[in-house]
């Protein structure tokens, strides 16, 4: 149930609150007063289209907050899980704050348990929670598309329904996983030859990420190994071979021994003769250590030659394959042979799966004929419940029909051929099925109605007369209400068009279905404000020179006030005070004999 309603800023609504009733619900007031801003209010609440214009003069934004509570066992309850918003899920009931608000500039926000939600989640929850209902034909109740899961509200099994949308579901997505590794086998096929030829350049070059940084290693470090081998062996030959190809250690041996011969003239001689032989000793023993440098340096101009030629290889691939660097070229290597293994292996798998799809449309078939069978019993069940609300409401002459149309849809083009003829043969099989059965089953429900004997059935949408729209609504609503798994209905002026005898009986079934929902119900209609529960008045006043709208709950005898006004206008009577006290009292005594 809709427990509170907290309006601000919202067209002639500057600060409102509703706290509602678990029963019947009834608003009344004069034209223009603000009756209609409340649907509206509650519209957007639910998910209806919002625009700037809906803001009051000198607010930045409205607001919108409904206080619901709702059983533990209702269906809004998987639109909470699958969205993961919480909730008390230990109480038999739980509370669930709405909230929405819409700036001037048109813009809106919306809240579920202050969970943020988009406007498609507020109308899905809204849709498994509220049914609202107008004047015209927008009514949910005239689209034909609801009109098949009214029909299921009467099935005799309701499992076999959801049994079928569960199978129903599985072969779909099977079915599409087919056509698409289909569509992808022939797209893939058409580039075969140039898939098998890169393959076998790749095959033949053998690229690999320890291959490729071994031998980047290599030519980045052989430009330093060559400069170094070289400036080596450039000392050590000018060492060995320095002066006409004697080496200079053996020059200044000779030097040494010259100096020595000198001794005998001069002592100091003996001193330069022992610096000349340790320039000889020191001199070869750098050659000794050039040498030993020399011979511990890993230099193979092959090697390095060859890498380079390698690397240039790598560089080559990354240029066909679009690809910067090895690890990008090793993902399209990879996704190369994915596409020639899928190519490869596609035949047997489509096969395969398409032999299980076959199975599971069979079944399908089988649920879905379960579903027509219990549609065509729900379909007896609704004609003789709903024409005698029908006939209750006044409408003695009126009969209902539910007429049943196929399911047919175009199944996507595919070519089976290249996979064989059991293929071909399974593919027809599933294909027929899957176009003649949809996510509700292979038909579709809609309900036809003549409004006086002898005419022609026609589609609800084709009827013009505002009273009967309002009558065939309540009863098909009536009839329905048993099996229905909404909480909320909301009745905005359906009673238009109608008086008298009439509007006693319409407000006498509202009241009914009050029993099983909460129902609120602006009405204009005296008859039908007497069945209330909870009777509230909407009226507007002025306030600093601008008009505001409000709300109030009456007492038993405002509320008789108020039907007399509705009797009489705005001139109460005694007659018209007791003309109401007397509606009233009827009222209570058709609840107490029902």
């Amino acid at each position: 149930m809709l427990s509170q309603l907290n309006i601000q800023g919202l067209a002639i609504i500057d600060s409102l609150e509703i706290d509602f009733s678990r029963g019947f619900n009834v608003i009344t007031g004069e034209t223009g007063a603000g009756k209609s801003i409340l649907i509206k209010a509650l519209g957007l609440l639910l998910g209806a289209k919002a625009n700037g214009e809906v803001v009051r003069k000198g607010r930045e934004a409205a607001s919108i907050t409904g206080c619901f509570e709702i059983p533990k066992g209702h269906r809004c309850v998987e639109v909470l899980n699958s969205f993961e918003i919480p909730y008390d899920n230990k109480s038999p009931r739980f509370e669930v704050i709405v909230r929405r608000t819409v700036n001037v500039k048109g813009r809106s926000q919306s809240w579920i348990n202050d969970i943020p939600v988009t406007v498609g989640l507020l109308k899905d929850f809204a849709e498994a929670l509220i049914d609202v209902f107008g004047q015209h034909e927008n009514l949910r109740i005239l689209d034909a598309v609801h009109h098949t899961s009214y029909v299921d509200q009467f099935l005799p099994d309701k499992s076999v329904l959801e049994k079928y949308r569960q199978h129903y579901n599985s072969c779909m997505t099977k079915f599409l996983e087919i056509t698409g590794l289909v569509e992808d086998f022939m797209s893939k096929s058409k580039d075969a030859d140039y898939l098998a030829f890169r393959i076998e350049e790749i095959n033949k070059f053998q690229p690999s990420r320890e291959d490729y940084d071994s031998i980047l290693g290599i030519c980045q470090s052989s430009g330093n190994v060559t400069v170094l081998a070289e400036q080596i062996e450039k000392a050590v030959a000018i060492i060995d071979q320095g002066s006409d190809g004697e080496p200079i250690s053996r020059m200044l041996w000779e030097v040494a021994k010259a100096i020595r011969s000198l001794e005998s003239f001069d002592s100091k001689f003996a001193e330069m003769a022992k610096q000349a032989s340790d320039l000889a000793s020191g001199v070869e023993d750098l050659s000794y250590q050039l040498g030993k440098k020399q011979s511990s340096i890993d230099f193979d101009p092959t090697e390095i030659a060859n890498s380079e030629e390698r690397l240039a290889g790598y560089q080559s691939l990354f240029r066909k394959f679009a690809s910067h660097d090895i690890d990008g070229l090793m993902a399209e290597i990879d996704r190369l042979s994915l596409e020639i293994k899928f190519l490869d292996s596609a035949s047997v798998s489509i096969s395969e799966k398409l032999r299980v799809l076959a199975k599971e449309t069979k079944s399908l078939k089988t649920l879905a004929d379960a579903l027509t069978k219990g549609r065509h019993a729900a379909r007896a069940k609704a004609k003789v419940k709903i024409e005698k609300e029908m006939h209750e409401l006044a409408m003695p002459g009126a009969s209902i029909d539910i007429e049943f149309q196929p399911i047919a849809r175009a199944s996507p083009a595919a070519d089976f051929k290249l996979f064989g003829e059991e293929c071909v043969e399974q593919w027809e099989t599933c294909a027929d099925h899957m176009s003649s059965n949809g996510e509700t089953g292979a038909e579709r429900a809609q309900f036809l109605l003549a409004s006086n004997k002898g005419e022609a059935m026609l589609p609800l949408q084709k009827i013009a007369s505002g009273g009967e729209i309002s009558r065939i609504m309540l009863a098909l609503k009536k009839s329905l209400s048993a099996g229905a798994d909404t909480c909320i209905l909301v009745f905005d002026e359906i009673d238009s068009g109608i008086s008298g005898r009439v509007a006693d009986i319409v407000g006498k079934k509202m009241r009914e279905i009050s029993e099983s929902f909460q129902v609120i119900c602006i009405s204009h209609l005296p008859q039908v404000a007497a069945y209330a529960d909870t009777h509230f008045l909407v009226h507007k006043f002025d306030r600093n020179k601008r008009t505001e709208s409000t709300i109030s709950q009456l007492s038993k005898s405002d509320s008789e006030k108020e039907i007399a006004r509705l009797l009489s206008g705005d001139e109460i009577s005694d007659s018209s005070l007791a003309n109401a006290r007397n509606l009233m009292k009827k009222a209570r005594g058709a609840e107490k004999s029902s």
